[in-house]
């Protein structure tokens, strides 16, 4: 199902949406796939996977198939030199990842499935990102009964939730065991954490030519009456509550920065990227205090749809850079990749 890839013949790229997990995350992301780009030089294909458990394969998403199981529709597949994956909930960031790459053996752009596994837990990522210098801030794993050692303001958020489910900003104590009811119904174990409050940023981090480069970085503008970000803030809801569109961001791109905070932010974002062993890209959101300038990690984001609504692509395009040819870049290197041990191997630039 793959093969070596030249420059003559186009790249045979499957793209990989759908969810098996929820209509949330499957309506989610087929927004993404939809918007995805498609750069001269590639023949696309795709799967997409259901609700249900069953698949659909087509040339495009006006054109699929019928249902079909999992086992027939690895047996259809065509020739592929490259799986661009636009899942976003939890199976679809891990052990899809690792059926495509490591079971089926075809070479996947973005990172490992025991990296996005990783990144996916907000705790973990926390502390692996603090050992390696990284600013984060103050808060604690908490599972039913445990009692909470912070006091507010606080964010009470799903470990391993994404898009905001379940998040809630807590102002006074005696809110807090319904901020915990709201997000135990998204897991098992949640992150209450202290809020920062400040300017929220997003950082990319995209590997180029041996070198980790940081996009110029977008800021949310939050205000006193949305002091964060939540679901709605992100995505128009459907009545019956999963997503319809992207909402429309309140954004600046690039952010107003003094060039050292630009610095501190883009050397964080490069130390997490090592520190979690991501490869290809990745994202992170800040928090930048309000009265100290300081700022911290909150989560990381190792995704890219590929498509003018991404974040990436929105920092590349504020760069003045042709988006689909730094695609198409990445994506054949991502396709001739050979499986050999990689240490930190990149030198650190933070020019944008």
């Amino acid at each position: 199902m793959s093969r070596t890839q030249s420059s003559q013949s186009p790249l045979q790229v499957l793209h990989l949406a759908g969810s098996r997990v929820s209509d949330f995350y499957h309506n989610l992301s087929m927004i993404y796939a939809k918007e995805v780009l498609q750069p001269p030089g590639v023949s696309s294909y795709y799967a997409v996977v259901n609700p249900d458990g069953f698949w659909q394969l087509g040339t495009s998403l006006d054109s699929m198939s019928e249902k079909i199981s999992l086992q027939e529709m690895i047996a259809r597949l065509p020739q592929i030199d490259l799986v661009v994956p636009h899942l976003f909930c939890f199976p679809g960031m891990t052990s899809f990842r690792a059926f495509f790459e490591d079971i089926l053996g075809l070479p996947m752009v973005g990172s490992t499935s025991h990296c996005t596994a990783l990144a996916a837990n907000k705790a973990h990522t926390k502390s692996v990102v603090s050992a390696a210098g990284v600013r984060v801030a103050k808060g604690q794993e908490v599972r039913r009964g445990d009692r909470i050692t912070l006091e507010p303001p606080l964010i009470v958020k799903p470990n391993s939730e994404d898009n905001s489910l379940g998040l809630t900003l807590v102002w006074d104590r005696t809110k807090i065991a319904d901020a915990l009811q709201v997000g135990f119904e998204h897991d098992d174990v949640l992150v209450v954490e202290e809020y920062i409050a400040g300017r929220e940023l997003r950082v990319g981090v995209i590997e180029r030519k041996g070198e980790l480069w940081v996009a110029p970085m977008i800021e949310y503008l939050v205000t006193e009456e949305n002091p964060i970000r939540t679901v709605r803030e992100k995505l128009e809801l459907r009545s019956d509550g999963t997503p319809d569109r992207q909402t429309p961001v309140n954004i600046v791109c690039p952010a107003d920065l003094p060039p050292e905070l630009f610095e501190e932010m883009a050397d964080a974002a490069k130390k997490a990227h090592i520190a979690l062993g991501c490869r290809d890209y990745s994202l992170y959101d800040f928090r930048v205090h309000a009265e100290t300038d300081e700022p911290y990690l909150l989560e990381a984001g190792l995704f890219w749809s590929f498509g003018k609504i991404s974040m990436i692509s929105r920092m590349l395009e504020a760069d003045a850079q042709n988006i689909e040819e730094v695609i198409l870049e990445l994506w054949h290197t991502a396709a001739q990749r050979t499986r050999v041990a990689r240490g930190s191997l990149f030198k650190y630039s933070t020019t944008c």
